[in-house]
């Protein structure tokens, strides 16, 4: 396993006047990351922490990360399969998730991660399941033209949990489908009683196995340790499953002094080393 940062954690830093993708990736080189994932936006919008969308600047984007010991190891997207009020819409969801495949596949970054859609109150709930599936099939078929791999993350309200998940695999079937398992999502974090975090473990000792991309939430520091959950515990999880790749931080506090990043990094890399799984990547 390797660090890793996602442009989420700097999300505020984006919108001041000179901070870009490529600020961004000096930072994660100098704070000691090893990749990087990085937003793209959603369909209908311009890019967003990526800066552009052009094969041009998109390869520029990956040989700087690469001149600074950066892997770009996954495009994260926003989208909805299953919002149905708007079909033109939802259709733009799929075409923008297929171009990033495309995009990701031409410059080399293995991973894409994306998302299910949420629960309508005035549609059943088998009807916006099935229109997910449906997507990620189509959506499937042009990964795996392209090799890239799409990773699902347990976050949108559709297909959530372990079992849900698991679900979806097995109904989408396919080999470029996999996970992007963020241990917190859907759990109570803070001062969650011990039985929700033993659901938390649980829940992502299910999805680790699937995992060719993974996040981890830096909710502060507690007595010198990441606060919230057994870190080492959740590091052995991912070990059990062999998983090989990256954790991509994602800072919950947008406003929180990014040398907490650093801070939770060198935490992270001490305890990776005491289990003997640091290194790695896929």
């Amino acid at each position: 396993m390797r660090l890793g940062l996602h442009s989420f954690s700097r999300r505020e830093a984006f919108k001041r006047p000179g901070y870009d993708v490529f600020a961004f990736l000096d930072e994660a080189a100098a704070w000691g990351f090893e990749s990087v994932e990085l937003m793209t936006g959603g369909a209908g919008k311009p890019p967003t922490d990526i800066g552009g969308d052009s094969p041009e600047h998109l390869r520029r984007v990956a040989a700087y990360a690469a001149e600074r010991g950066l892997r770009v190891h996954c495009f994260s997207t926003y989208n909805d399969f299953a919002f149905v009020r708007n079909e033109a819409w939802r259709q733009d969801n799929l075409r923008y998730i297929q171009d990033w495949i495309r995009r990701a596949a031409a410059c080399g970054v293995p991973n894409l991660r994306f998302l299910s859609g949420y629960w309508s109150q005035d549609r059943e709930h088998g009807e916006l399941e099935r229109l997910v599936v449906e997507g990620a099939r189509a959506c499937c078929a042009v990964a795996e033209r392209e090799g890239v791999n799409l990773a699902f993350e347990n976050h949108s309200t559709i297909f959530l949990y372990a079992e849900d998940v698991e679900r979806f695999l097995r109904a989408v079937d396919s080999p470029r489908l996999t996970t992007c398992p963020d241990p917190t999502n859907g759990f109570q974090i803070g001062a969650a009683p011990a039985a929700e975090l033993e659901r938390m473990y649980a829940n992502l000792e299910r999805l680790a196995p699937k995992a060719t991309n993974a996040h981890l939430k830096i909710f502060g520091l507690e007595g010198g340790a990441l606060a919230g959950y057994d870190l080492e515990r959740i590091l052995r999880i991912f070990a059990a499953a062999g998983y090989d790749g990256p954790l991509h931080f994602e800072l919950v506090q947008a406003d929180a002094d990014p040398k907490l990043l650093r801070q939770a990094r060198e935490i992270a890399a001490a305890a990776l080393e005491r289990l003997g799984v640091a290194g790695g990547a896929r």
